[in-house]
């Protein structure tokens, strides 16, 4: 029976398309006391000399092979063309980690784009991995080679990804990363690679973790908690297993009251029309504020209908309790960069850096051996996952609104707040006011998501070089999103258009009056009843239900032998079916709210037939003059019931001339078939968005206005294809057989990628050179007043999915371990040393997301790190993920380094750090520079039972010098640490 993972095991990047089954080499197996090795050409984050159940040995689903996601093939002694990412049992200790996708995540391929702590933008509680920055929906999740379902969000009209929150990390055993494509392999959505979760199937005995942490600023406390048994039975023909977890965490304030950084407000603005000589087009600058908003509300600066005189004055609330106006501390470019302005004073906005979360989940898995030659196996999966984060309360100004508010010259509240010369410079129209709803409190998101899976099949051996295996599964996840404290857009301008009736304040409108309105003066202070606020405020309910059924029938082994080896083939058949419907409330439904709501999605459903053929073919044996090659092969047939049909396919080689040297390649066509969201979802208009600057010249003079834009799904859409390119070395020299190294190279392409054209880019693409061009496809999605495109207003762009884009994203993946022994240094030494770095190279990471009439050829976003409102987010030049570890028998230490080389903020920009600059251009940029930053983090701990049942107190400090993170933070969130220094402390049992 093998061990896994021996102290010797590599720790090479993965690249590329497919890596399968690898077991130890002869020396490896020779060795007492080691576990056994990860698969040739891999990367393994840690090698743990002791196992992670309490028992003597691990063994992963009772083979004497370790299986690697990427292939079907289970072969002995077959080296991939591809190199795997094997994360360890060990790492996820190391890191005191309670979600496998916070390891994960550190990794230099990977690009965070939601987590838990990714800034409160958006998050919803998931916790996606995302290749080569990809998007999560191009990486392909797996738990022991099979798929879950994926969470789709109420509202959302792209696809969902998987959650990794779902998984117990007390039963997973390791985490293997394939990068690049794996479709020929797995089927759909693997364009950027795969990442499979190996479960321990075979603990026996009992594992508890108990843990707790916080920030150094006293927040994000969380509690974490896990149990995992398992057992025999049957005298050893059966095993069972079961886990449970449960992670809970308080979250934190608001990010510009807690931290240095914060208070500083740093934001990127954009200043539109005319600007002072010398001052760029954009600016990273200190105290941008709301500058057209106020919590009690401020005569708009730039309406033309308010009254000169009167612009700028906000109202307050005076010494003797009374609301009264005074002059607003405007700062600079107010009206210049849409709601904001620098400087000045004013109030911040209520955004968290992470939200408050709770989660649990349990997994039970059992198998029994029915003869010497089946097994049959069943498992069962249950995830609760419920968060809480807040939005933004009402906005309502000019320039930058999602909203108009309008206070009518007659309005009590209103004439009792200005003085009687005021009030008569107002004018019939009445006033137009900036208003931020703090008062009423933010909105507040919860979401929770429940998903249960179960599946169960069986598998066994014919003959002696034939294995097989059928399984099938059912899944569903419901996932219900409640917005509490939402504005409803006409009531609440109902209940604030108030007038004087029979001696009594009342609403203006009869109507309105008759469906319970009661007035509401929002002017130097909200003031209202319980039942005003009952009928302007409501909450918004829905619900998304998505199911997966899928079925599988695997066949693999070695029919024949060429003159240099078996060869290998794998057959099978898939079939899948997904559903998805969204079930909202009535008021959401009719679009009611004052802000964006989902809509119903009425059920439906899409479902695929698959089947595929792989092929391994050794072409020279290792005893030739020129060493060893094999080519790994596959193919697959695709047929969607909505999409159509599609091939995928692959090919790879491996060369070993020597011992010390192996190189490998491979070549893949790949495919990600469009979701049930971006297929079905009905179009809908958003809340109103702001034009700041209509360039025609018919609006020159004119203020800002507003337009709906319009998104939602295409049943007309196909699979997007990928193709991937991926070559390397090996080096695992002889005279020094401890240290191995690799270097790959990747290109990947997506054509026909999946994705709506943002409304401003269709504006700009459209209009952006003042005229607006008829030829232009950008052009025809826009609805202009009158039908007019050189004089009419924007009424409603057209956003909806489509075919259209491409990706392309080259680079250069390093790899390089060493393991050191002690005793080979200092007699009787106890322990060894370790040492791993990963490091990715990004050289390209284009999209026709960016193509504009600026940039017709797109923009390469590789070295840009700083993730603009509006804009296309990048991936570093340079990430680099280093660790040096000592592992005793009695405790172990580890220090990683996380290093993010130097980069923009965007790459469409141009700083003076550039030698084309010039601050007349309109893609200037103040400071377009973000430094290099690196972050230490270290753990800890000590063993105070025996090697095989360890039962040890542990630490871990994340980002331990307390790195500040490059400013504007809250938009760079993607590797930037922005919760600061933080402290993990445990207990972890074993018996």
């Amino acid at each position: 029976m093998i061990r896994l993972f021996s102290s010797y095991a590599c720790y090479l990047l993965a690249t590329s398309a497919i890596t399968v089954a690898m077991v130890p080499s002869a020396a490896a197996q020779d060795a007492p006391g080691q576990g056994a090795p990860a698969p040739a050409g891999s990367t393994v984050t840690a090698a743990p000399d002791v196992p992670q159940d309490g028992s003597s040995q691990e063994v992963i689903d009772g083979a004497n092979d370790i299986i690697v996601t990427g292939s079907r093939i289970e072969r002995s002694g077959f080296v991939a063309p591809t190199p795997t990412v094997v994360v360890s049992a060990e790492t996820f200790r190391d890191r005191a980690t309670v979600n496998v996708a916070d390891v994960l995540n550190e990794l230099p391929s990977f690009r965070r784009t939601q987590a838990p702590e990714s800034g409160g933008i958006g998050n919803v509680g998931g916790n996606n991995v995302d290749l080569r920055g990809l998007t999560p929906t191009r990486t392909l999740v797996l738990v022991d080679r099979m798929r879950l379902p994926a969470v789709n969000l109420p509202g959302s009209t792209v696809a969902g990804a998987t959650d990794l929150n779902l998984i117990p990390s007390a039963l997973i055993a390791r985490a293997d990363v394939v990068t690049g494509g794996a479709s020929a392999a797995y089927g759909s959505d693997a364009i950027a690679g795969v990442v499979n979760l190996q479960l321990n199937t075979t603990l026996t005995g009992v594992r508890a973790t108990a843990q707790g942490g916080m920030t150094q600023y006293g927040d994000a406390g969380d509690v974490f908690l896990a149990l995992a048994g398992g057992t025999p039975f049957a005298g050893g023909r059966g095993h069972v297993v079961v886990a449970g977890e449960f992670s809970q965490n308080d979250g934190t304030g608001l990010f510009n009251d807690e931290r240095d950084w914060g208070r500083r407000n740093v934001s990127t603005v954009a200043l539109s029309g005319s600007r002072p000589a010398g001052l760029p087009a954009n600016l990273v600058t200190d105290d941008v504020i709301f500058g057209t908003l106020t919590t009690g509300g401020l005569i708009a600066p730039n309406v033309a209908s308010n009254p000169a005189a009167l612009r700028n004055l906000q109202f307050v609330v005076g010494p003797n309790g009374t609301v009264t106006t005074a002059p607003f501390d405007a700062g600079l470019y107010q009206g210049q960069i849409g709601t904001n302005m620098v400087g000045g004073t004013n109030v911040n906005p209520y955004q968290v850096l992470r939200g408050q979360s709770r989660r649990y989940n349990f997994l039970g898995h059992v198998k029994y051996d029915i003869s010497d030659g089946v097994e049959i196996w069943a498992q069962g999966l249950y995830s609760n996952v419920r968060t809480q984060n807040i939005s933004a309360q009402i906005r309502a100004a000019t320039g930058g609104t999602t909203s108009f508010l309008n206070i009518g010259r007659n309005n009590p509240y209103l004439q009792a707040a200005l003085t009687p010369e005021q009030l008569a410079l107002v004018p019939a129209g009445g006033l137009t006011i900036g208003y931020l709803g703090n008062d009423f409190g933010p909105p507040v998101i919860t979401t929770t998501s429940q998903t249960y899976s179960f599946s169960g099949g069986l598998k066994g051996e014919l003959a002696d070089r034939w294995k097989w295996d059928v399984s099938v599964q059912y899944g569903r996840n419901r996932s219900r999103q409640v917005q509490s404290n939402v504005a409803l857009t006409a009531n609440f301008q109902n209940a604030i258009n108030a007038v004087t009736l029979n001696g009594q304040i009342v609403c203006a409108n009869a109507t309105a009056r008759a469906a319970g309105c009661q007035p509401i003066n929002i002017l130097g202070r909200a003031s209202y009843t319980p039942e005003a606020y009952n009928y302007a405020f409501g909450t918004t309910d829905a619900v998304a239900t998505t199911t997966l059924f899928e079925a599988a029938a695997n066949l693999n082994g070695e029919p024949f032998s060429l003159w240099a080896g078996p060869v290998s083939v794998g057959v099978g058949v898939e079939y899948r079916r997904e559903t998805f419907e969204t079930v909202v409330d009535e008021r959401s439904q009719a679009g009611l709210f004052m802000a964006r709501t989902p809509r119903n999605f009425a059920k439906a459903g899409q479902s695929v037939k698959e089947a595929y053929f792989e092929t391994i073919v050794p072409l020279m044996a290792s005893d030739s003059f020129a060493g060893s090659l094999e080519f790994n092969g596959a193919f697959r047939y695709t047929d969607y019931s909505v999409s159509g049909s599609v091939n995928t396919w692959k090919g790879g080689l491996t060369w070993k001339p020597i011992p010390d040297v192996m190189f490998r390649g491979t070549l893949s066509r790949d495919i990600r078939a469009p979701s049930l969201p971006e297929l079905f979802t009905a179009s809908v208009n958003t809340v109103p968005r702001p034009i700041v600057a209509d360039p025609r010249p018919a609006f020159a003079s004119s203020p800002a206005y507003a337009y709906d834009a319009v998104t939602g799904g295409n049943v007309g859409l196909t699979p997007e294809i990928g193709r991937t390119t991926a070559f390397g070395v090996v080096l695992n020299p002889r005279f020094l057989s401890r240290l191995q190294a690799s270097v790959d190279f990747y290109r990947i392409r997506i054509s026909d990628a999946i994705g709506a054209t943002g409304a401003g880019t269709i504006i700009s693409n459209c209009i952006g050179t003042g005229v607006a061009d008829p030829s232009s496809p950008f052009c025809s999605l826009i609805t202009f007043a009158n039908n007019d495109r050189t004089n009419g207003a924007i009424l409603s762009v057209v956003s909806n999915n489509a075919n259209f884009a491409e990706f392309k994203t080259r680079g250069i993946d390093l790899g390089l371990s060493y393991v050191q022994p002690l005793d080979e240094i200092f007699s009787g030494a106890n322990g060894r040393l370790t040492f791993n770095v990963l490091a990715t190279h990004v050289q390209e990471y284009k999209s026709t997301f960016d193509v504009s009439l600026l940039f017709p050829d797109g923009v390469n976003r590789a070295g840009q790190t700083g993730a603009l409102f509006g804009g296309s987010a990048g991936l570093p030049s340079w990430l680099v993920n280093s660790t040096i570890a000592y592992r005793g028998s009695r405790f172990e230490t580890s220090v990683q380094y996380r290093w993010i080389s130097r980069s923009h903020q965007n790459n469409a920009q141009i700083g003076p750090d550039d030698p084309d600059y010039s601050p007349t251009l309109v893609n200037s940029i103040s400071n377009n520079v973000i430094p290099a930053i690196g972050y230490v983090n270290l753990s800890a701990s000590y063993n105070l039972g025996t090697p095989q049942k360890r039962n040890e107190v542990y630490f871990t400090i994340n980002n331990l010098l307390n790195q500040d993170p490059p400013l504007p933070a809250i938009n760079n969130n993607a590797y930037y640490d922005l919760l600061g220094r933080s402290f993990r402390v445990g207990v972890r049992l074993a018996f």
